[in-house]
């Protein structure tokens, strides 16, 4: 794992997973040409990769799955620009903040727990969320 991957756990459970925009610069470094940073059993796998021109990925689909039950929803955000801080939440201990983190231009955090932002500057991002979209009651429940 790269030194620029940060994990944040609470209670033996991932909260969040932080590639931080050095990360890619240690692939090419290292000289390597990929690096997934999400465990397997995640619902988002997220690599990070460093391919030269000309390298070719081999044509393929994804084979749909049959049927997911008690599917966890997990949020990915990359920082286009500006800074993010981001405070992290625990339900098993009645939604109580258990950690927070900053990130900003370049990097890219999973977020698996429930979650506040408040922007420090003037962002663009890009987010990734699973669908389909259930509609405005069924998709959060607020808690403070």
């Amino acid at each position: 794992m790269s030194q620029y991957v940060e994990k944040i756990e609470h209670n033996g459970k991932i909260l969040a997973i932080i590639a931080r925009a050095q990360a890619i610069k240690e692939l090419e470094e290292k000289n390597e040409q990929m690096l997934f940073v999400t465990p397997d059993e995640f619902p988002f796998q997220i690599g990070i990769h460093n391919r030269p021109a000309g390298n070719v990925i081999k044509e393929h689909f994804h084979v749909p799955f049959e049927k997911l039950e008690d599917f966890p929803v997990q949020e990915f955000f990359y920082v286009i620009s500006g800074r993010v801080h981001i405070d992290l939440y625990d339900d098993r201990e009645n939604d109580t903040k258990v950690s927070e983190v900053i990130i900003q231009e370049g990097d890219s955090i999973v977020l698996n727990t429930g979650h506040g932002f408040t922007l420090l500057d003037d962002c663009k991002l890009i987010e990734l969320k699973q669908g389909p979209y259930r509609g405005k009651d069924m998709e959060k429940r607020y808690f403070s």
